[in-house]
């Protein structure tokens, strides 16, 4: 399905300008018009304070403020919900468990291609996750796929920590 981007404001926060530029130069083919563009964590989280854009595109090495940062702030603001891509070259297991655990809705590994972004924006459209809130995280529930063979009661053999989920409809 092909969707119209033109009304959306899309925030992309990267330290290079080449990769700013190729993010741009996408997000503009898949329709988006309303771009803002910061190149440090600081101006990033100012940025979304002020424009509440509809989707973010974070690098991982920002100055003064990381991508992990920025994702723990934006997700203990008072507008929490806002759709994150978290784009980086880091892409090691441990890496990406990192980005997960900051509250981050989507990874995208660069190199990238217009494809994979928009497979990414389009999986938030598509198949928009609940939010949990634990003592130690809020972000959009970390276990993707669903079984339903699962019969019993707790798909855990323990779990001790209570958690509320945020359905944001």
């Amino acid at each position: 399905m092909a969707y119209d981007f033109k009304n959306i404001t899309v925030l992309v926060v990267d330290s290079q300008p080449a990769l700013l530029d190729l993010i741009h130069g996408v997000l503009h083919m898949l329709g988006v018009r309303k771009i803002i563009i910061k190149q440090d964590g600081q101006s990033g989280l100012e940025a979304y304070q002020a424009y509440r854009p509809d989707l973010m595109i974070i690098d991982w090495d920002l100055h003064n403020l990381n991508g992990l940062d920025f994702t723990r702030a934006v997700r203990n603001s008072t507008e929490p919900f806002t759709p994150i891509i978290f784009m980086t070259a880091f892409s090691s297991q441990k890496r990406v468990l990192e980005a997960r655990d900051s509250g981050i809705t989507e990874f995208l590994r660069k190199p990238f291609t217009a494809q994979s972004l928009y497979k990414r924006i389009e999986e938030i459209i598509e198949r928009p996750r609940k939010f949990v809130r634990t003592e130690e995280f809020f972000g959009p529930d970390r276990r993707r796929h669903k079984r339903e063979s699962f019969m019993g009661d707790e798909k855990r053999e323990m779990d001790p920590i209570e958690i509320d989920l945020i359905d944001r409809s």
